[in-house]
């Protein structure tokens, strides 16, 4: 770790005040390697709903309770005093410790405005002064703080404008961009056909990853709601995640969720309500004896959530009987089939 054990230790204390049942926190590392290394213990920490983000480097968590929130405490304290590689760097999308409703913290979440200008503009306003330039949009007031300039006043009025905006994104991108194409992006039209545009999305998004659920190359990220700045994913909305191949349940299921949260206003919580996808239970539990290969085999079978019943699995291709039993158990145990065996129609 960079800096003192004082200093650290002072960060971990803030970082955990950070983690609260209910609110999303983001743990960045330095190395997509690595982040990818421990994405699934993330996505298996039990109530913690941690999720890809499709930055590369970020996951964010949502813990449903306290319990939820001391295992991602832990998680988080490991991971940043045993690896030299990595650490929380960004908490509530900020750098370490800083107060999002401090000058330095409403000024640090524009990109294009660094830690070092945000304290010299620091100096010189008070935090309802900022916050009355930013409402009032006035640039030019913005300009005359030391370290903001032109430049950056428009980035800061921009950003806070599209944090205002009721424009709404949605926003697909491969684990490694770099590789796998630039990011897929839609527009919602709110009082159009949600369906439908999710649909078009989709398509869009499946040129991310391999098209072949059994094949070797990564798949698309998650596509997740973004506002206007097209930064970070809208707290507490669903994601909509798959292999390159988004199942037309999962776009029907996914666009009437969209419509629930953006249009009738609901607020969602949980694995359930966050993730739309077929082979949820393969995100919810930790399967042991079921890999990835088990997992892509059963999700090119074409079978849905409520059909995973001992019977059906043992005859996909590929899977074993005590893998086909540890599948339907665990379907058993998450609601998604009756206890005789029987399956279950999602309502």
């Amino acid at each position: 770790m960079i800096g003192s054990d004082f200093e650290d230790n002072i960060f971990r204390r803030r970082m955990m005040k950070e983690v609260a049942p209910g609110l999303p926190v983001h743990f960045s590392f330095y190395s997509p390697t690595v982040k990818v290394q421990v994405q699934a213990a993330a996505e298996h920490l039990p109530g913690a709903n941690g999720r890809y983000i499709g930055n590369g480097v970020t996951i964010e968590f949502v813990p449903e309770d306290a319990a939820a929130v001391e295992r991602v405490r832990e998680f988080i304290w490991h991971w940043e005093e045993n690896s030299p590689f990595t650490g929380a760097r960004k908490i509530n999308h900020l750098r370490r410790g800083v107060d999002p409703e401090s000058v330095n913290g409403m000024l640090e979440m524009v990109r294009g405005v660094d830690k070092r200008a945000a304290a010299k503009a620091a100096d010189a306003a008070e935090p309802d002064e900022l916050r009355e330039m930013i409402e009032a949009e006035d640039a030019k007031a913005l300009a005359r703080l030391p370290g903001i300039g032109e430049k950056r006043a428009l980035a800061v009025v921009e950003f806070y404008k599209n944090e205002r905006s009721p424009r709404r994104f949605l926003h697909a991108a491969n684990r490694n961009d770099r590789f796998r194409g630039a990011p897929v992006q839609t527009e919602l039209d709110l009082s159009g056909d949600l369906e439908a545009q999710v649909e078009e999305h989709a398509a869009r998004a499946r040129a991310l990853g391999d098209p072949d659920p059994l094949g070797p190359n990564e798949p698309p990220g998650h596509t997740t709601l973004r506002n206007a700045n097209l930064l970070h994913p809208v707290p507490m909305t669903p994601s909509l995640m798959g292999r390159s191949v988004y199942y037309p349940e999962q776009v029907a299921l996914f666009a009437d969720t969209l419509k629930r949260v953006l249009v009738r206003g609901e607020k969602l919580a949980g694995v359930r309500a966050l993730r739309i996808h077929r082979g949820k239970i393969f995100h919810m539990v930790k399967l042991p004896g079921v890999g990835e290969k088990t997992r892509a085999r059963v999700l090119a079978s074409g079978l849905l959530d409520h059909e995973y019943t001992y019977g059906n699995l043992v005859a996909v291709e590929g899977v074993t009987e005590t893998q086909a039993r540890t599948i339907a158990e665990a379907a058993i145990n998450e609601g998604m089939v009756n206890g005789n065996g029987t399956e279950v129609r999602a309502s």
